[in-house]
Formats: C-alpha cells, sequence, structure tokens
C-alpha cells in the first residue's frame, strides 16, 4: 500500500501544479513559421454553467507552469465550448483546462486535494501518478488551421 500512497501524492503534486498554472495572466511568447490557427473544443462539460479556463503553453520547459504563451477563460453556455486563438506561430503547443463550475477562479479539490471540478489535457492525457508528460500531450502547429478536442473529465 506504500506504492498507492505514494502515488496519490505525485498525483497531488500535479494537481496542485496544475491549478497555478491556469490561475494566470501572461503576455504571449514568440514562435518561428506561423501564423496558424488553434480551434479547442472543450467537451465533456457536466454543467451549462461557469467558465472554462484555458492555459496554452509552447514549450517543455513552461508546460504546467505558472507562465502560458496564451491563456483564456470562457463563459460555458451548453454541453461544450469552442476557443479560437489566431496569429499563432508555427511550433509545438500544449493545453491544460479545467471547468470552473461555480466561477471562483481556481479548481476547487476535496479535503485530500483530490479536484472536484473537471480538467483535461492536450491529446486527452489523463493524470495518474504525476503531471501529464509534454512529450505526450504536445501538438503539432503547422498548417493554417489545426483543431483540438479536449475531453474533460
Amino acid at each position: 500500500m506504500p506504492s498507492r500512497s505514494r502515488g496519490v501524492k505525485i498525483s497531488l503534486a500535479c494537481l496542485i501544479v496544475f491549478s497555478v498554472a491556469v490561475s494566470f495572466s501572461a503576455p504571449a511568447r514568440e514562435q518561428s513559421g506561423g501564423p496558424g490557427t488553434i480551434i479547442l473544443k472543450v467537451t465533456g462539460l457536466r454543467s451549462e454553467k461557469g467558465q472554462v479556463k484555458i492555459a496554452v503553453f509552447n514549450s517543455s520547459e513552461t508546460w504546467l507552469g505558472d507562465h502560458p504563451a496564451y491563456n483564456a477563460t470562457i463563459d460555458v453556455d451548453g454541453q461544450s465550448v469552442t476557443w479560437r486563438l489566431n496569429d499563432v506561430p508555427y511550433g509545438d503547443y500544449g493545453i491544460a483546462v479545467f471547468h470552473d463550475e461555480n466561477k471562483n477562479g481556481k479548481m476547487d479539490k476535496n479535503f485530500v486535494g483530490i479536484p472536484l471540478e473537471p480538467y483535461g489535457f492536450s491529446n486527452n492525457q489523463r493524470v495518474n501518478f504525476g503531471a501529464p508528460k509534454w512529450e505526450k500531450s504536445k501538438f503539432a502547429v503547422r498548417i493554417p488551421t489545426t483543431e483540438i478536442s479536449i475531453e474533460v473529465k
């Protein structure tokens, strides 16, 4: 049972980092090439209230840190939301999102630190025993329009 306890601690640390990452306000960072457009569809919303917080990262060094390249907060009005990001330099990106159902600006957690609000990552990477890795979460923007879908859980 010690390995399960260790895994829970690592997962909780990841979720704390994720919570910090989506409470942001940072300027865009440049990459070479482009420009392109990212169209993000967030699905699996369990209610039609609140907001979706979005953080877009452009390197392994910044992945899930507190300085995303782009960020947004969009109101929820259905079971899914779509967000468009224009003039994105060609390159690799990773996205983290969460559904802030009560609009309090943070990821709500239970007494143990487990998230109470749905969240997700690009390529639909799931958190098991630590943060999703950049290499598995990143996607390429190399054409004029790149469509991404993230299902929150």
